[in-house]
């Protein structure tokens, strides 16, 4: 299987720095360019079927890639959602830094063993992602397979797909819009791409211009 992996364009939590979990914040301006640069660059992909978490960042995200790949089955999951972070969601990250400091630095350094106050645990992000890559496997062997999804997701399954230690995912770095594709065989997964954003051009998001991560 070719998994090809999305990150929402950007929303507009993200444009303001503002934690957004599992709430439901719209595709900013520039999501929706990148978006639109994103179902560019992959249509003339071969894509087999289309999964989305349903927050409409994500969704919105999916539907300017399935424009270009009409008849293709389209499909919300909610294995796809991002990680919910509790009572941090709807905060600015200035204030997560200021009353969370110390979940912060835990979330940031060893997530495996952090819990956001009301969140989600990071075990259960981990089991719904993996049991979803497992459905994948047994469900579209030979296929090409594009999810569009969150942050946290995307980082779990390129550092499955790479045998790391999941306390080191904030070492990863994923555009908004971006690309990663990783591929199964009946051996090891390779991990072809990570992060790819060239179709982006100046619409790029930077690591330094999103501080609720």
């Amino acid at each position: 299987m070719r998994l090809i992996i999305v990150r929402h364009g950007e929303s507009e939590w993200n444009r303001i720095h503002r934690y957004q979990g599992q709430l439901d914040s719209p595709l900013s301006e520039v999501g929706m360019q990148q978006a639109e640069a994103l179902g560019e660059r992959l249509k003339h992909e071969q894509i087999d079927h289309i999964y989305t978490s349903r927050l409409q960042r994500a969704a919105l995200t999916a539907r300017a890639i399935a424009r270009h790949h009409p008849g293709v089955p389209f499909e919300n999951d909610e294995a796809l959602l991002e990680i919910s972070h509790g009572e941090w969601e709807g905060k600015f990250a200035d204030e997560i830094e200021a009353q969370y400091a110390e979940g912060l630095r835990e979330w940031r350094k060893h997530p495996t063993r952090s819990q956001m106050p009301g969140g989600e645990s990071f075990s259960n992000v981990l089991k719904r992602t993996l049991d979803f890559k497992e459905r994948l496997l047994a469900q579209h062997r030979d296929q090409t397979v594009l999810v569009s999804t969150h942050d946290v997701v995307v980082k779990i399954l390129v550092a499955d797909s790479l045998g790391m230690n999941m306390d080191r995912i904030n070492r990863i770095w994923v555009t908004n819009a971006s690309i990663s594709v990783i591929e199964y065989g009946d051996e090891l997964p390779y991990l072809v791409s990570l992060s790819e954003a060239a179709h982006l051009g100046t619409l790029a998001s930077t690591r330094e211009g999103q501080k609720a991560i």
